[in-house]
């Protein structure tokens, strides 16, 4: 994320631009107020584009760049060390201190909701906060619905709530602002195919010991065999009691689902760690599908409850298949990996 430095305070915190950041005395239309009545009410914008970031002077009294005035309304590209004086070439500065791409990010507020010089946190699309260690938080982006949920671990009601730019979390004993950069035109979307549950097939490799639990994906077009997590064991967990349900001859849209409050009892853990797992196996869906189909259409949540949404999984325990669920009978061999 490109960040400038305030040349007449350099005791002030990094400033981060936005992809579309504009400069000027107008309160309520830019991003950085220079509070000068020589300065313009919209004086210049820095904008990220085709991979550069470029400034363009849109003012009556000029923009300027190390000393050369620019054009007006004419892209000018940057380069770390620029020093930008508004209205003159003397004051009102800036110099740019990063370059980098656009980035989402978490800014750290100090007590009273001023920026502060510590570190940004920059977000993946899935997060989980303040570390993956000692998790408070999960903050993730759905891209199917193109918005950012945030979920506090310690919830047993495991709800997502969304967010948006500019609002404010708590974790770590400290405030902190999503700084979201939105889609710009240089930005291809390459959608998938969406894929409907019905269209994923589950095997998991279960050792003997249930120390270990790989798990094989696979749809019409695709194979995915993801390695020994924890968290495959609570997806693994949830099957189990759907398929129990199944057995039982309740109807699919009722299988399967259990509280939270029984399947940390059951697994030993408590409902942070089962919330974390949560969210680990529900990001994994997402980013191995590519948004063809979302890690909440795959674990389902229904108030309280919480189900394994898929219909075709196969179990195995060692060699024996212990779980054959919507699927033919199959040779025992089992594949790892």
């Amino acid at each position: 994320m490109a960040a400038i430095l305030n040349l007449h305070n350099k005791n002030e915190a990094l400033r981060y631009l936005n992809a579309c950041h504009c400069f000027g005395r107008s309160p309520t239309n830019v991003d950085t107020v220079i509070n000068a009545q020589e300065v313009s009410r919209i004086h210049a914008v820095v904008e990220w584009s085709n991979n550069q970031w470029l400034i363009r002077d849109l003012s009556n009294n000029g923009t300027w760049v190390n000393q050369h005035k620019l054009v007006k309304d004419s892209p000018h590209t940057l380069k770390v060390g620029d020093k930008i004086f508004f209205a003159s070439g003397e004051s009102h500065g800036v110099v740019i201190q990063d370059l980098s791409p656009p980035q989402n990010m978490l800014l750290p507020l100090g007590q009273h909701g001023e920026q502060v010089t510590q570190a940004p946190i920059i977000l993946s699309d899935g997060n989980l906060l303040p570390n993956e260690d000692n998790p408070e938080i999960a903050l993730f982006y759905v891209p199917s619905k193109d918005q950012w949920y945030k979920e506090f671990l310690i919830d047993t009601d495991g709800g997502a709530y969304p967010v948006a730019n500019l609002d404010l979390l708590y974790f770590n004993h400290q405030k902190w602002q999503l700084k979201l950069t939105p889609l710009t035109e240089n930005t291809v979307l390459m959608a998938k195919a969406k894929l409907s549950v019905e269209q994923i097939k589950y095997r998991f490799n279960l050792s003997l010991d249930e120390e270990s639990t790989e798990l094989t994906v696979t749809t019409d077009d695709e194979k995915f065999c993801l390695a020994n997590k924890a968290h495959h064991y609570l997806t693994l967990s949830l099957a189990r009691h759907r398929d129990e349900d199944a057995k039982q001859g309740i109807d699919a849209d009722n299988q399967g689902w259990r509280l939270p409050e029984v399947l940390t009892k059951e697994l030993g853990c408590d409902i942070t760690l089962f919330n974390t797992h949560v969210c680990r196996a529900k990001q994994q869906f997402r980013e191995m599908l590519d948004g063809a189909c979302d890690g909440d259409e795959l674990i389902e949540r229904k108030g309280r409850k919480i189900r394994f949404a898929g219909v075709f999984y196969r179990i195995y325990k060692g060699n024996e298949l212990i779980v054959n669920r919507g699927q033919d009978k199959v040779s025992l061999t089992v594949l790892h990996g």
